[in-house]
């Protein structure tokens, strides 16, 4: 995706401005937590409104009443509604919130019939009300405030730069690891909210552009280069740093093993390489130690697979990075030996927190990640 130019009314954040934001305001993003649903109730916890989002017509529910949501001939159902089209779940009061389904939620649901009989429902809220929803999920709250902070204007980044990814389907981004976890109001803790609002609106940015910022658990020594992970060019800030500050937090060092036949389901070709697994060889690497393929020899063929390819197949929880020391071959399977956790690109979450423990301040942090980039505030 090429980055949006900024808007005329992004600014150079400067220490002396710091008491001159009042001007930024809020964006709304829609945030899909309910794909594909069947059986989904909503209980609202407070005053509520349904509103047809084509006709205007309206009901007001009872407060803490659980209405169940099914996809109905041509439409939707909640409760004894029926709805044509798309539903707006409004609240009719400041603080209200949502059950839906297991989770808790605050601002607007809109819930629309999806494909085969589904619903789909979507949160819409401000970004920085959905932040106070992603900073617990991908952040410990206890962690030191200058890393939650770092991480906030991180992850304020990521979704101003992917605002509309999905506008196909119907929402801005998902609520899963394929965007940023997000799990409504639940968890929020006063350190979170602190790091939201005392970073609010600020955003990191290169050249002009919103920069495609990106975090991982641990980079194990060295950030990863995001065109040897993903393709495409990559700015300055997104090329890789040397990281001396998470070798000594818990990710850093692993092990993991990989059974033959996960190995060979790994393969091009799904796997249809007949013989038994004879040879398992670490490839290419790049500058920063990332291991960027694998060469497997299987009945008496040598056979090369890309690193991420095989990363994906056989589950990045198992192998946790591609910053490997070894690879061994014994009877059954692979023993892998690495470093670090997850794709490596951008801010790495361990290291920021071990230069938050020295004291150093978010904005220092976010400079040594993300070398180059500009800490900016949203004005819109």
């Amino acid at each position: 995706m090429r980055a949006p130019l900024l808007a005329a009314g992004l600014l150079l954040l400067c220490p002396a401005e710091r008491t001159a934001r009042a001007v930024y305001t809020e964006r709304l993003i829609q945030v899909c937590i309910q794909s594909q649903a069947r059986g989904l109730t909503v209980t609202p916890e407070g005053r509520f409104s349904l509103r047809d989002e084509a006709t205007g017509t309206g009901y007001d529910l009872l407060p803490y009443k659980t209405y169940p949501v099914d996809a109905a001939a041509g439409g939707l159902l909640v409760g004894p509604y029926r709805f044509a089209g798309p539903a707006r779940l409004a609240p009719l009061e400041p603080g209200a919130t949502v059950l839906a389904g297991k989770s808790r939620y605050q601002g607007h649901l809109l819930i629309k019939p999806g494909a085969r009989g589904t619903v789909l429902v979507v949160s819409e809220l401000s970004v920085e009300d959905y932040l106070l929803g992603v900073l617990p999920r991908e952040m410990e709250p206890n962690w030191p405030l200058e890393a939650l902070k770092a991480q906030a204007v991180v992850a304020r980044t990521f979704a101003y730069y992917n605002l509309g990814k999905y506008k196909e389907d119907g929402f801005d981004l998902t609520s899963d690891t394929r965007s940023q976890v997000y799990g409504g109001v639940a968890n929020q803790s006063p350190s979170v909210r602190q790091a939201v609002t005392q970073t609010r609106g600020e955003v990191l940015g290169y050249q002009g552009a919103l920069l495609a910022a990106y975090y991982h658990a641990c980079c194990g020594g060295h950030t990863a280069d995001y065109t040897l992970v993903w393709g495409g060019a990559a700015p300055l800030p997104l090329r890789g740093v040397e990281d001396r500050f998470c070798t000594r937090t818990p990710l850093y060092r692993w092990k993991a093993f990989v059974p033959a036949a996960e190995v060979l389901a790994a393969l091009p070709r799904g796997g249809k390489h007949s013989g038994r697994l004879e040879d398992f060889s670490l490839g290419r690497r790049d500058g920063a130690g990332y291991v960027r393929s694998f060469t497997v020899k299987v009945g008496g063929e040598s056979v090369s697979v890309s690193g991420e390819e095989f990363r994906k197949s056989v589950g990045p929880t198992r192998l946790r990075s591609l910053r490997l020391r070894s690879a061994r071959l014994r009877r059954d399977g692979v023993w892998f030996e690495g470093t670090g956790s997850g794709h490596g690109v951008g801010l790495c979450q361990w290291g920021s927190r071990a230069q938050a423990e020295k004291g150093r301040s978010y904005e220092t942090i976010l400079r040594y990640y993300f070398p180059g980039a500009t800490l900016s505030v949203v004005d819109e």
